[in-house]
């Protein structure tokens, strides 16, 4: 005969068989298998008999109904299925459960235990070229050039680019003063600043006073 395995929240173990053509599942006292656990609700589920087999059927439950994970509103069970009423889950048989059941109590299937193992990781050799520099190793001169120096890695030279473009303007006055010399000197045939001072000072008018005597 059929039966269903439910593995209470205090450890026990309770097996149900399947005599009546509806089993009722719940909290309410009146239920054929009476559930204690809060997440389980007062008329949450009902087993029916077909003539195909029996079928699982939630009543309108707070935390539904599970076959194998899935949550159902109605399912055709099938021999080891695995049934969630709230947190509270059950192993349906097709036929007597396993008489270990009824001897001693057995920890509650794992739904994650039916899943298959994960695939293993295949790890692929990293090329040398895109493998990272191993801690404390200096980077290359060709790397270094697209970072950003480090502190202290080149001299300050703010100052001295100062100087040299002084320097420089000095430099190009001085030449530009010797230029316009010889070029006074060819074609005029004197001195720059011997010119350049008669013109200032030697071409201003003298005015000459003169004080009347009293009458």
């Amino acid at each position: 005969m059929a039966s269903v395995v439910f593995y209470m929240e205090d450890g026990t173990t309770l097996v149900h068989k399947l005599e009546s053509d509806v089993t009722t599942i719940g909290r309410h006292p009146d239920s054929d298998v009476v559930l204690t656990c809060p997440s389980s609700s007062g008329r949450h589920a009902v087993i029916k008999s077909s003539e195909d087999g029996y079928y699982v059927q939630d009543v309108g439950s707070s935390n539904g109904t599970r076959v194998n994970g899935a949550e159902i509103e109605e399912a055709l069970l099938k021999d080891g299925d695995r049934v969630g009423f709230g947190d509270v889950q059950s192993v349906f048989y097709a036929g007597d459960a396993p008489s270990v059941l009824e001897e001693k109590p057995v920890a509650p299937p794992s739904v994650a235990k039916s899943l298959p193992p994960p695939a293993p990781v295949i790890s692929a050799e990293i090329p040398a070229a895109s493998r990272p520099a191993p801690a404390g190793r200096a980077l290359s001169p060709v790397r270094r050039a697209y970072g950003k120096p480090a502190a202290g890695s080149y001299p300050d030279t703010t100052e001295s680019g100062c100087m040299t473009g002084i320097i420089v303007a000095g430099l190009f006055v001085i030449a530009f003063a010797v230029g316009l010399a010889m070029r006074h000197s060819k074609e005029m045939e004197g001195n720059l600043i011997i010119d350049l001072k008669d013109k200032l000072f030697g071409s201003m008018p003298k005015i000459k006073i003169e004080r009347k005597a009293d009458e």
